[in-house]
């Protein structure tokens, strides 16, 4: 029976964390792949769909999740409406290109050091992956490593979230 109310009470505490909305946000890109651009704005993908990840660069757990985004990223390539980014919460810009070069993200890694994006997404558990729609709703959100069931999720919250999008525009 306490396992019963132990796993009520993470579904409630997880629930309630969904259907809220963050403000447009503007970061420092640090793997920046286009000329001149230095951060990288939300406002610029109006219709986007996002997948967010914050993380620390020292987090083990985190860094088990690389590849898996990378992979996220690969899987949602030719679709531009997918933005998938890494938020990383350190400060130190040289510890973030040895994560860049270390994991060579296929997708933006922004830098939240004051950890202002992390905290109004709610943040307390790293890593933390999050899907939004194109209003910056919160429609997922998981923590922890990723395994084949999240990542699935992931990709079915995406679709779905996708397909609402289009509905809308329809």
């Amino acid at each position: 029976m306490t396992s019963l109310l132990k796993r009520i009470s993470f579904l409630c505490i997880f629930l309630s964390s969904l259907g809220f909305s963050i403000p447009h946000f503007t970061l420092p890109w640090m793997n920046v792949q286009t000329e001149g651009a230095v951060s990288y704005s939300s406002q610029n993908y109006q219709d986007a769909v996002w997948v967010i990840e914050t993380y620390f660069l020292g987090c083990p757990y985190c860094n088990d999740n690389a590849p898996k985004v990378n992979s996220l990223q690969n899987h949602f390539k030719n679709d531009e409406r997918v933005q998938i980014l890494d938020i990383g919460i350190d400060k130190n810009e040289g510890d973030y290109a040895e994560w860049i070069r270390r994991h060579k993200p296929n997708h933006p890694v922004l830098k939240d050091s004051a950890r202002l994006l992390a905290r109004q997404l709610g943040t307390s558990v790293y890593p933390s992956t999050y899907v939004l729609d194109k209003n910056l709703n919160v429609v997922f959100k998981s923590t922890g490593v990723w395994s084949s069931k999240v990542e699935s999720q992931i990709k079915d919250a995406v679709e779905k979230t996708l397909e609402k999008s289009k509905l809308s525009l329809d």
